[in-house]
């Protein structure tokens, strides 16, 4: 899927032009003077476990939405992986140089592969050095509703698919890089996306 959220991409190239936008939720509008939803906790597996991970605020930049696949964007992505038995999955999000795998809707609660996620991990990071953990072991928070979380752990209607997100480019680089950084910051993980292939 080339782009998960083409409205808040393309806010993002309207409002800073340079890079550095700093919008992550789709454009919504979420009809009380707020826009948007965050795609990456509108994820039906463990939606809404806590306020923390997640916002029932419509303000909040991690607004989970009404109900678990809300929003258009996430019901695409989900009928996709129900319809393609995939067993990995990479999702490329910016920023902070991590290589991030489930479980990330509660501290210190790992997978029953987790061991096979810390050695595909370090095969993957292994080029481009990103640091490699959960949610809580890289970004410092937890997250639920995720995409990554979803696609390991719901499987009823597909199978367990291996989820990884790789958290791109430096706090510089924010959100929304310049165009010049573009094809560094894509060379940087080449060789984990064919690893992963």
């Amino acid at each position: 899927i080339p782009c998960v959220n083409p409205d808040g991409y393309i806010y993002n190239q309207a409002t800073n032009p340079n890079g550095g936008g700093y919008w992550r939720k789709n454009r919504l509008n979420n009809g009380d003077g707020t826009f948007g939803v965050d795609l990456n906790r509108n994820y039906a597996y463990k939606w809404g476990f806590d306020n923390i991970g997640s916002s029932p605020s419509t303000w909040s930049d991690v607004y989970r939405g009404s109900a678990p696949f809300s929003e258009a964007e996430t019901k695409m992505t989900r009928d996709f992986c129900n319809r393609i038995p995939f067993s990995y999955a990479i999702n490329n999000h910016t920023y902070g140089n991590y290589l991030i795998y489930p479980y990330g809707y509660k501290a210190n609660t790992y997978t029953p592969d987790s061991a096979k996620f810390v050695q595909e991990s370090n095969l993957l990071a292994a080029c481009n050095l990103f640091t490699k953990g959960t949610t809580i072991q890289t970004v410092g928070y937890t997250a639920n509703g995720g995409s990554d979380d979803w696609m390991y752990g719901e499987q009823s209607t597909k199978s367990k698919v291996f989820a990884y997100t790789a958290e791109t480019g430096s706090s510089f680089d924010g959100f929304w890089p310049r165009k010049s950084r573009i094809l560094p910051l894509a060379q940087a993980n080449i060789d984990m996306n064919l690893t992963l292939a």
